[in-house]
C-alpha cells in the first residue's frame, strides 16, 4: 500500500511540476501558441495563421493584420513578403521585432472584381540570426457578387463581323 501511495505522489508530482512549468513558460511568452513555438525551435510566432475576411464587394482594397512576436533574445526583421501575385503588399517592410516584443502586421489586399473567391499565402521573409527564413500567412475572402468579365473591343469587332456575315 505504501508503494502505492509513494507512485501516486511521484505521478501527481511530475505532473504538478509539468505544469508549474508550462504556466510559467505560458506567462513568460503570452500565450500556449507562442510557447509551444518556442518548444518547437521557432523564432516567432505569428498569429492568427489564416485570416479569413468573409463577404467582400468586387474590387474592395482591404488590410489583414497580423501578429508577430519574437521569440529570440535578439532583434528579428521582417525584411520582404512574397506571395504569387502584387495584390498582397505591406507599406511597412522592413519592420523590427525587439526581443521579446510583439509587432503589428498589415498586409493590404487588392480583392479580384472577376472572380468570386480569394485566397493567398503570403509568405513573410525574416531575417533571423544570419539566415533568412519563411513565415506562411494565409488570406481568404468570398466575392459574392463578381463583376462580368468585360468584352475587349477586339471580340467586339469579331462578334460585328461574324453577325455582318450570317446576315449575308
Amino acid at each position: 500500500m505504501k508503494n502505492h501511495r509513494k507512485l501516486l505522489v511521484s505521478i501527481f508530482g511530475g505532473i504538478g511540476l509539468f505544469v508549474l512549468i508550462l504556466l510559467g513558460t505560458m506567462f513568460y511568452f503570452g500565450s500556449i501558441g507562442a510557447t509551444i513555438a518556442y518548444i518547437n525551435g521557432e523564432s516567432v510566432y505569428i498569429y492568427p495563421k489564416k485570416i479569413d475576411l468573409g463577404n467582400q464587394e468586387a474590387g474592395t482594397e482591404t488590410v489583414a493584420v497580423f501578429y508577430m512576436k519574437n521569440l529570440m533574445a535578439n532583434d528579428i526583421s521582417v525584411v520582404g513578403e512574397k506571395s504569387s501575385c502584387t495584390c498582397a503588399f505591406s507599406e511597412k517592410i522592413p519592420i523590427t521585432a525587439q526581443a521579446g516584443k510583439t509587432v503589428e502586421l498589415r498586409i493590404k489586399t487588392q480583392l479580384p472584381k472577376y472572380e468570386s473567391g480569394y485566397d493567398q499565402i503570403i509568405s513573410l521573409m525574416v531575417a533571423e540570426s544570419g539566415r533568412l527564413a519563411m513565415h506562411p500567412v494565409q488570406v481568404t475572402a468570398r466575392i459574392p457578387n463578381p463583376l462580368e468579365i468585360p468584352v475587349s473591343v477586339e471580340e467586339e469587332q469579331n462578334n460585328d463581323i461574324a453577325q455582318t456575315e450570317n446576315h449575308k
